[in-house]
């Protein structure tokens, strides 16, 4: 069994260093170019050619790539999707991101404007100096253009066709994802970007979620 990781918007390999994961073969899925206007099922499409669909595996994503990993699953046909911190479909959008959505917001995202509201980004919750400089180093990486592009694809996603098996993984303190519908992993304290501050149980629940099996997800 092979466990495919994908990062959130805006981060890469790194946004996984903290897991330990060592009863797995593990591969982490590098975002691709980001062409403007792109939607996360032709992501998903390009990054298919990094997944050997012959062998049983996982996806697992975190936020946008746990949305992603839905699109991808529809191509690869794994054993189960693994979400962390993500959403199964607009239906779960608070109405904020709605508003986000109608008003797109997505194009607000510039190097400088990253640079003025990186301190508001404590809304992911409290980190440690080294976290919050892996974060913007992996945003600066990126750069705010694929950014941008990741976000409209975002909020313009209608839900994947994905019907399989999925298992949730998600933080009661998330202000980015609130926590509002049901979950099979619930991460006490964990915030957004708990893969790397509660990185010791996550990885405790994703290998649970491989062990016993998940749910399917209910319709969009």
């Amino acid at each position: 069994m092979v466990l495919y990781l994908l990062p959130g918007v805006g981060c890469d390999h790194r946004l996984f260093s903290r897991l330990q994961l060592p009863d797995m073969e593990v591969k982490v899925l590098e975002w691709p170019h980001f062409a403007k206007g792109c939607t996360l099922h032709e992501l998903a499409a390009e990054m298919s050619r990094e997944v050997d669909a012959s062998r049983p595996h996982v996806l697992a994503g975190v936020s946008m790539g746990g949305m992603v990993a839905q699109e991808l699953a529809v191509i690869t046909k794994p054993e189960m999707v693994v979400l962390v911190s993500s959403w199964t479909g607009p239906r779960e959008w608070p109405q904020y991101v709605r508003w986000a959505s109608r008003l797109h917001l997505w194009n607000l995202v510039r190097t400088r404007s990253m640079r003025m509201a990186w301190p508001l980004k404590q809304m992911l919750g409290p980190r440690p100096g080294e976290i919050d400089g892996l974060l913007w180093d992996m945003a600066g990486s990126q750069g705010a253009d694929k950014i941008r592009s990741g976000l409209e694809a975002v909020l313009r996603w209608k839900g994947s066709p994905w019907r399989g098996p999925v298992y949730r993984i998600h933080g009661d303190n998330d202000h980015v994802i609130p926590l509002r519908f049901p979950v099979d992993h619930v991460v006490k304290g964990g915030e957004h970007i708990m893969v790397l501050t509660k990185a010791v149980e996550v990885a405790g629940a994703m290998g649970e979620a491989m062990r016993r099996g998940a749910v399917a997800p209910q319709p969009l």
